[in-house]
C-alpha cells in the first residue's frame, strides 16, 4: 500500500475531526471540503489495493 495516501488519509481524518469538533456542524462548508476530500484519497486507496489483488490473482 501506498505508506504516502495512508498517511494522507490519517491525516485528513485527524483535521476533519478537529473542524468537526471546532465548527460542531456537519454541514460547515469547511467540514463538507475536508470530507470529500477524504472520501477521494480513500477510494483511491480503495482502486490501488483492488488492482494490487487483481494483478496478484493473475
Amino acid at each position: 500500500m501506498d505508506k504516502s495516501i495512508n498517511d494522507q488519509i490519517n491525516n485528513l481524518r485527524n483535521k476533519l475531526i478537529e473542524v468537526v469538533r471546532e465548527k460542531q456542524k456537519f454541514t460547515d462548508e469547511e467540514v463538507v471540503r475536508i470530507s470529500q476530500q477524504l472520501d477521494e484519497l480513500i477510494v483511491k486507496q480503495q482502486t490501488i489495493r483492488f488492482r494490487k489483488r487483481k494483478n496478484s490473482i493473475k
